[in-house]
């Protein structure tokens, strides 16, 4: 066994003998790994669970992996650990102690943990459990995790398989936590400062939100949705990619089932519109099971009205206060090239 690439690379590591509960991984399996997860390593923080020899953890090392944590109980593999890490550089911590207590210990966030342990042995959901609950992954973090090409172990709650690898023997599985979207919904012509607040409120407890522009076919639009949807995004640029914008020509709650969100996310201003709200809530959840989150409008997202802008816009007025700055220009430019028939 020897390390493959990076500061140490060739150094050979003292493999384990005689005893088939301490399986390393193979080079091969190792190369494959890391080829995976080669543009996560440097700078990365590595737990490396039922370390055994350690090769895995100081592969990591070895290619610029900022800290790494060891984990093994056996006796063998501790004293393993010492001797192949001896002369080994940088941050690093080894601990002899169960998994769990091991990854419940953890400080901070990591970006991956390499989890591998005995093959007669299936702690796949015993560690996403702690992982989650400790939330101990970074944003893009991953758990990966070894066993028997004859084990299917059953995907994890609250995490998703991203890439599955066969080497020989091991199967490897690639998982990252699930993250949970919602939908902020509405005909959002235009969409405003008010919008823009429930969307920011959605952030506050979901790791995305996708704001929808919906057609409502008792209204007449000033705006077509395509020129809603730039608008939206022009309000949004700054969220980065955790918004996105879609069109919904159906049912909202229809939308959501295919795409597989389960909340929607709507702002109120006064007691109709929460009647309203109230309304269509029962609605979508009847329909299709969709939970409705409220947001109460406060400050000045209370007076921002779309309606009143609208009509401000046909009278050649543009209330550019109600507005999110970033959008003004596109408004302008959409407004320009409207004709009269179409105003």
């Amino acid at each position: 066994m020897r390390i493959i690439t990076g500061k140490y690379k060739g150094r050979k590591i003292i493999p384990p003998e005689g005893n088939d509960e301490i399986r390393p991984t193979s080079d091969m399996a190792r190369e494959g790994i890391f080829n995976v997860l080669q543009t996560c390593v440097e700078g990365c923080r590595f737990i490396d669970l039922f370390a055994g020899s350690g090769a895995m953890g100081i592969e990591a090392l070895s290619r610029g992996a900022d800290e790494v944590l060891f984990c093994d109980t056996g006796r063998q593999s501790m004293q393993l650990l010492k001797k192949n890490l001896d002369g080994i550089e940088g941050k690093y911590l080894v601990t002899s102690r169960d998994f769990r207590d091991a990854l419940r210990a953890a400080k901070g966030k990591w970006d991956i943990v390499f989890c591998d342990p005995p093959y007669k042995c299936d702690y796949l959901s015993a560690a996403a459990e702690i992982i989650a609950q400790k939330d101990l992954l970074e944003e893009d973090g991953m758990l990966v995790y070894e066993h028997d090409n004859d084990f299917k172990p059953a995907v994890p709650q609250g995490f998703v398989c991203e890439k599955t690898r066969r080497y020989g023997r091991a199967t490897v599985e690639f998982y990252k936590r699930k993250k949970s979207v919602c939908a902020v919904t509405g005909s959002f012509d235009p969409f405003t400062k008010g919008h823009r607040y429930v969307v920011e409120k959605a952030l506050e407890q979901f790791d995305e939100a996708v704001v929808v522009v919906a057609v409502n076919p008792d209204k007449k639009r000033l705006f077509t949705l395509d020129e809603s949807t730039r608008i939206a995004e022009a309000s949004l640029a700054d969220l980065g990619d955790r918004v996105r914008t879609e069109i919904c020509y159906g049912m909202v709650a229809d939308y959501c089932n295919a795409n597989g969100i389960t909340a929607i996310v709507r702002g109120y201003r006064n007691e109709r519109d929460f009647a309203y709200e109230k309304e269509m809530s029962a609605y979508n959840f009847e329909r299709g099971g969709v939970v409705t989150l409220l947001v109460e409008a406060h400050g000045e997202s209370e007076k921002v009205s779309a309606t009143r802008i609208r009509e401000a816009l046909k009278n050649g007025i543009l209330i550019d206060k109600d507005l999110c700055e970033s959008a003004v220009g596109t408004v302008k430019e959409i407004m320009t090239n409207k004709t009269k028939e179409e105003i």
